[in-house]
Parts: structure tokens; C-alpha cells; sequence
């Protein structure tokens, strides 16, 4: 195999027998070597063969992402395809690790989220929660970080959300909450970019919120902590806070339902991110 493209030391695009793109990691996988050089084999640590849209997504997140969080992102998504009984779209491989680049980001901000707003996911879920909590420790053992148990209801969320064979009717539901939250981020900032990856980002949060919105799983945030920090990046971005006043105007109006707190501080991050304002100055 040759390098096609050296994306970072640890990261390369090269092809497999059939001339298809293959994305290969491998901790100093291109030290050393060029565009055009023979992939040393024993180098490679994992191999991705995704196809079309997802493939490109995955190709743009692992130019950005740590290595350690490609691997341990693949090696939760090994174990999850061996526990669950269900088909899993190859979408998991871009929203989970981009979802464990995020988890590392809100510790390292100190930002915590009371999950008793998922707390249906644990008896709705059940095999999904499972194969959450094992995901949970194998990310605390790899990574070496103090992460809570709760965080076993995200990770269940990202496989739900990945399952190929879904309740159409609620997804034409959470597509309506989509397009609302998207129309009024259009409307104050102007046409999105929907092939941008940020823009993407936005949408797969949205997508889980929506959930949210759809089922009415949510309760009273009694914690102060998140409420700080949101006023704090509020005040700093007043043109995002706007918008996402009107966003919980509408949510509010027309499915019933009060954003809390956390799920306005997670949108807002997501919406720094998307229209590209000075986020980095934040982490």
C-alpha cells in the first residue's frame, strides 16, 4: 500500500486492493515517511474502510482529533457491534468519536451535566445502557480521566441514534424540531453551510435534543454551577444567546417543552463552534 495523503503522524490515507480510500492509524504511522512511500505495515494499528458521506466525515474528524480518542472510540464501537442485537450504521465511528473529543473538552471546562434529563434512557434502552457502562470504563481505563457513570446514557444515546432500524414516525417528529431550530439559526446568521462539519456537529446534537423534546424527557435543574457558565459565554455572545432564546420561544410554544439550563449551555457550544466565533479562547 501506498500513502496517498499524511493527514498527521498518526494518521494516513492510503488504498486498499480495490483502489478505494482507506484511512489507517497507527501511533508515528508517516514518521518518516512521504506522500508516495510504502506503508510499513507493522505500523497500523487500525484500518477504516468507510464509504461516501460518512467516509468524508470521518476523513475531515481524524485530522482534528487526538489519536487516542480514534482508538478508543474504535475499540468501544468493536465491543458495541459484538454486544448488540441490532444493526449499527457506520455513522457511529464519526458521532462517537467526535462525541468523546467533546466529553474531554467539557472536563477539562469543568462543565458537568445532570443526566436525570436522560433518565429514561436506563430502563427505555436497557441493551444499549449496558454496552454504555462497559464504554464508560473503557474510556476511564484508556484515557485515564474521572468519568462519571452517567455518561453511559450518552453513549447508549449515540448507539440509538446509529440504529439502522428506527421508529419512523418519531424520527418525522424530531426532523420537525430540527428544521425549526435550524430555520432560526438561519434567520440570525444567515444561510448554513450543511456539507460544513460544525454544521453537522450542530445537527447530530440537535437530533438528541429533539429526542428529548419528542418523549417530554426532561425535569427541574436545581444547580447553579451550569447556570454561571452559561450566563458567562451568554454575556461573551450575545448574538448565540439571542438566538437561542428564541430557539426555547419556540420549543416552548409549539411542542411544550422548557429547555433546561444544561441543554441551553450544550447548544450554545455547539453554536459557537458553528458560527465560528472565538471558542478556542474558551477551552
Amino acid at each position: 500500500m501506498k500513502i496517498r495523503q499524511i493527514f498527521n503522524n498518526n494518521v494516513i490515507l492510503s488504498e486498499n486492493n480495490k483502489g478505494e480510500e482507506i484511512i489507517l492509524i497507527g501511533r508515528g504511522i508517516a514518521y518518516g515517511l512521504s506522500r508516495g512511500s510504502t506503508v510499513i505495515e507493522d505500523r497500523i494499528e487500525k484500518k477504516f474502510e468507510l464509504k461516501d458521506d460518512v467516509g468524508q466525515k470521518f476523513k475531515t474528524l481524524v485530522q482534528d482529533v487526538s489519536y487516542d480518542y480514534i482508538i478508543v472510540a474504535e475499540d468501544i464501537i468493536d465491543y458495541m457491534k459484538s454486544q448488540s442485537k441490532k444493526r449499527i450504521n457506520d455513522s457511529i465511528y464519526v458521532t462517537l468519536t467526535d462525541h468523546i473529543s467533546n466529553l474531554v473538552e467539557r472536563i477539562k471546562m469543568g462543565i458537568v451535566f445532570d443526566t436525570t434529563l436522560l433518565l429514561n434512557i436506563k430502563s427505555l434502552y436497557k441493551e444499549e445502557y449496558k454496552i454504555g457502562l462497559v464504554a464508560t470504563e473503557i474510556l476511564r481505563k484508556s484515557l485515564k480521566l474521572d468519568i462519571d457513570e452517567s455518561e453511559a446514557n450518552f453513549i447508549a444515546l449515540h448507539i440509538i441514534n446509529a440504529q439502522i432500524d428506527s421508529n419512523m414516525q418519531q424520527m418525522y417528529e424530531i426532523t420537525a424540531v430540527i428544521e425549526d431550530i435550524l430555520s432560526i439559526v438561519k434567520g440570525e446568521f444567515g444561510i448554513l453551510d450543511l456539507e460544513n462539519f460544525n454544521c453537522d456537529r450542530f445537527i447530530t446534537h440537535c437530533r438528541f435534543f429533539a429526542q428529548r423534546v419528542i418523549n417530554k424527557e426532561y425535569i427541574e435543574y436545581k444547580t447553579v454551577d451550569n447556570r454561571s457558565t452559561y450566563k458567562i459565554l451568554a454575556d461573551a455572545n450575545s448574538k448565540q444567546s439571542e438566538c437561542i432564546d428564541k430557539i426555547c420561544k419556540v420549543i416552548k410554544e409549539k411542542y411544550n417543552y422548557e429547555v433546561s439550563v444544561d441543554e441551553k449551555l450544550y447548544i450554545m457550544l455547539h453554536l459557537i463552534k458553528l458560527t465560528e466565533q472565538l471558542y478556542g479562547d474558551l477551552v
